[in-house]
Order: C-alpha cells, then structure tokens, then sequence
C-alpha cells in the first residue's frame, strides 16, 4: 500500500513504501546465521580475521635482581659469619668439613632464634654447595666472600651473587671476632708480631708503629684489639653444642 508526501513539502513528491517489520527481523536474522557460519568457519580454519596474536616470546637472559634485598640478605650473612668466625673458620679450610659445619650451623641456629637463625639455616640447608665453594679458589679463606657468593642462592647463582655484591661490598667494619683472622690474612707481619706477646704494652707499641691505610684497623685501639685477639679463640662451649675439631 502506498502514500503520497503531504502537498506542502519542499521535497518532490514521490511514493514510498511503508516499514515492513516482519521482513526487516527476518533479514537482520538471516545477517545474523550469516555471521555466526562465517566466524565458525574461520575459527576452524585459523582464518587471519579473527585469530588471537601470540604472546611475544619469553626473553633470554639472566632474571632481573632486586639489588637491595641481595644487599640486605649478604649483610646478615657477614654479621652471622663474623660473630661465629673462631667457630666456623676451622671447619672451612683447608678441607671443608660438611658434617662438622652442619652442626656449628645448627647449633647457631639454635642458640640464638633471632638475626642469626635466617642467615644460618640457609647455609645448611644448600650445604653440599657452600663446602663446594669452600673448595674453590674464590673463597680465600674470607667470610665475606662466602656471604657475598650466597646472598640470594639458589635464585641466582653463586658466581653472579658474588659479582654483584663484590661491586657493592658490605660497608660494616670487620666484626670483633673475625678482626684476628681478618689481621692474619690481610696483615700477616703485623699478625705475627701481635701474636709473639699478648699483653697490652707489646700491643700498643707494634699498632703504633704498623702504618696502614686499612680502615678496619684504624678503628681499633690497643686494649681494643688486645681484647678481640681473645674473642677470636674457638669457644663452642658457648653453642652448647659439642662441636670439636
């Protein structure tokens, strides 16, 4: 059926069909099955249409590391390390002893449940590594080297933790009980006269004269130092544990 514009219009006057719903929701629905078969016949061919893009492949590499965490878990590595050198130091060189090093360890860890608990457990618990490294020319009888190698393994490797954080070496001054050993292996002339006579006065007079650039020993007095080179004896009395060498 058909109408005419009103005679009023502007336009010219021309005929025009009236909206046919019925047939305008069957062509939408006929569009609609068109559709859907072209989608699934693409997803089925792996048309280029309607593919998904793949991730970009994983990059190779060493995995980023979080420098301050590696810091912080070396630095409580060295205090560990530093407050039970006397203890430990026997154990390492010149043959690392696995089974006497597991109960210093443990025995640390059981003696004091707090800073040094973390550090100690995680030395024994990756032990064959540690009496590994122990072995190798990268150790040098240096607790620092064994704290630096350690810091974040297994989540890295030994020889990337020790490249990292020998760049950024540990700004603590050497501990109190590792300070003889550290003389001894830094400073042998002036360990040896140190070492001829404990007493104050032989002290005294060989520190004076001993000219280092060394800032671990220009922290050091006489009576000081005097008294470290005791506390740098093994006592494993004081682990409750018996441990001998």
């Amino acid at each position: 059926m058909k109408d005419k514009r009103a005679s009023n219009s502007t336009h010219t006057s021309t005929n025009v069909q009236k909206f046919d719903a019925q047939q305008s929701i069957k062509e939408l629905q006929e569009r609609v099955s068109r559709l859907e078969r072209a989608l699934e016949a693409a997803n089925l061919t792996g048309g280029c249409g309607f593919e998904i893009p793949n991730p970009p492949p994983l990059r190779r590499g060493p995995k980023p590391v979080h420098v301050w965490a590696l810091r912080m878990d070396r630095d409580q590595l060295v205090r560990m390390l530093e407050d039970f050198w006397p203890e430990i130091e026997p154990f390492c060189s010149p043959r690392a002893d696995g089974d006497r090093l597991r109960k210093v360890l443990s025995a640390i860890g059981k003696a004091l449940l707090g800073r040094h608990q973390s550090p100690a457990r995680h030395l024994m618990k990756h032990l064959p590594e540690v009496v590994k490294f122990l072995s190798s020319d990268r150790f040098r009888n240096d607790p620092r080297q064994l704290a630096n190698a350690f810091a974040r393994f297994p989540g890295i490797s030994t020889w990337r933790s020790l490249k990292i954080c020998q760049a950024d070496p540990c700004n603590d001054l050497i501990g109190n009980r590792a300070i003889r050993a550290y003389i001894r292996r830094k400073h042998p002339t002036l360990y040896a006269e140190l070492d001829r006579n404990h007493d104050l006065i032989n002290f005294a007079n060989v520190s004076n004269r001993y000219r280092s650039k060394d800032r671990n020993l220009r922290g050091y007095r006489a009576d000081v130092l005097l008294q470290c080179w005791y506390e740098g004896v093994p006592n494993y009395g004081s682990l409750k544990s018996p441990i001998s060498k």
